[in-house]
């Protein structure tokens, strides 16, 4: 599918050529204001995208915005698109902390741009905003990139382009969404780290040693130990031994991508990648998935 780069810009996009430092106690509103102009909205005609990515704001955070808000003033116009059917009332396309905050802080009207998106476009906009701002935990990181291959037929190859990462960082993301609930519920806390949930991925009884690793009974070091492949009953390789977590999971993913048992072989600095497959017709799928990377 076809990726249109101004989504990489996140909201710089919709703000060029535009003042956006402006002043939230100003009582004026023009009625007349074209598409994407600035338009002071009251509080009360706005309501968050059900959608958005991101689904815990911390109360404290807010109250620290809401404090600054009160001083200088929404420094950024949020975007918003207006709801079909219903006279004068918008949807948060990206600002939703300022939005709430501004609630915090009283204010009865907020500046806001106002662009007609679609639902596609309002929940790629929401995601990179958040994304860019470094808002979202792991696993709302990893809903988001769901939704948009679900929804929105975005490959990881797709996402991968639009926020500048690499196909395997997005696959690796992505499988936290194996884990339990409730180990995806401990990263979402930040009580588990992303690092310490990715070591448990596809492995035995990952709450139990998730909880293990939160009362204090195990050390991320041993709880690493624990889940390493060599549970399963196939013994791990000279060379699988000799490759760093990385190079497993770089490996992993591109077995994933091209259906097809692959291995890394190391040689000293050097090394060479290994395909195989059983017939002809197997080749000619590696070969099509290739091209298409």
């Amino acid at each position: 599918m076809k990726v249109e780069s101004r989504l990489g810009k996140g909201l710089s996009t919709f703000f060029e050529n535009k003042q956006v430092e402006v002043p939230v106690f100003k009582n004026t509103v023009d009625e007349n204001a074209e598409q994407g102009d600035i338009k002071y909205i009251s509080i009360g005609n706005i309501i968050p995208n059900k959608d958005q990515p991101r689904k815990k704001f911390k109360e404290e955070q807010l109250k620290e915005l809401a404090s600054s808000i009160e001083k200088n003033g929404v420094l950024q116009p949020i975007l918003v698109r207006p709801i079909k059917n219903q006279s004068n009332m918008f949807e948060i396309i990206a600002g939703e902390r300022r939005w709430r905050a501004a609630n915090f802080a009283g204010i009865t009207e907020i500046p806001a741009i106002i662009k007609d998106l679609s639902d596609k476009e309002t929940f790629e906009i929401g995601l990179i905003e958040n994304l860019q701002r470094e808002n979202l935990s792991p696993i709302e990181e990893a809903t988001g990139y769901k939704k948009l291959m679900n929804t929105f037929d975005y490959t990881q190859e797709d996402i991968a382009k639009i926020i500048n990462k690499s196909r395997s960082y997005i696959a690796n993301v992505l499988r936290l969404l194996s884990l339990p609930e409730e180990v995806q519920d401990m990263v979402n806390n930040g009580d588990l780290s992303y690092s310490i949930a990715r070591t448990l991925v596809g492995k035995e009884n990952p709450l139990k040693v998730a909880k293990s690793i939160l009362k204090g009974d195990m050390t991320v070091k041993q709880a690493e130990d624990i889940v390493q492949p060599a549970k399963k009953v196939r013994i791990a390789t000279e060379e699988e031994n000799e490759l760093t977590a990385e190079l497993i999971s770089l490996k992993e993913n591109l077995s994933d991508t091209l259906k097809a048992k692959v291995d890394i072989k190391l040689k000293g600095k050097k090394g060479e990648i290994v395909i195989k497959f059983n017939d002809l017709s197997e080749l000619n799928n590696i070969t099509t998935k290739l091209n298409n990377i």
